[in-house]
C-alpha cells in the first residue's frame, strides 16, 4: 500500500494504461490528416512509390513526401530506396485497421 491507500498494483496498472493511452494518442495524431488517412488505406492495397502516391493523391511531390515523414516517424509505415524510386508499404501492425474503422464510423453517421 501507498501512502494514500492505494495498492502498488493499482498504482501500476494505471501507469501502464496511461503509457498505453499516450502511444495510442500519437497514433491517431499521426494519423489525423485526411491525406494520410488516404495513404494508409492506399499502402494497404500494397507497396507504392512516391511518384505513384502523388498522382494517385493529385498533390505535390513535397506534400506527398511530407505526410509520409510523418508517418514514418510515427512507425506505421517503412520506406525502400530502388534505384532513383522510393517505395513505401505499411509496417505490419493494425493501422489500416484504424483507418477502416474510422472510415466504416464516419459512414455510419452520415
Amino acid at each position: 500500500m501507498d501512502d494514500a491507500g492505494h495498492s502498488t498494483e493499482s498504482a501500476r496498472a494505471g501507469e501502464i494504461q496511461s503509457e498505453a493511452c499516450e502511444k495510442a494518442a500519437e497514433l491517431l495524431r499521426a494519423l489525423s490528416h485526411p491525406v494520410r488517412l488516404r495513404i494508409i488505406k492506399l499502402l494497404g492495397e500494397g507497396e507504392l512509390c512516391v511518384k505513384s502516391l502523388e498522382e494517385m493523391l493529385e498533390i505535390s511531390q513535397s506534400s506527398v513526401s511530407q505526410h509520409l515523414t510523418r508517418l514514418r516517424y510515427a512507425g506505421l509505415i517503412e520506406s525502400e530506396r530502388r534505384g532513383h524510386l522510393v517505395c513505401y508499404r505499411l509496417v505490419k501492425g493494425g493501422a489500416a485497421k484504424v483507418v477502416e474503422a474510422a472510415m466504416d464510423e464516419s459512414q455510419q453517421r452520415g
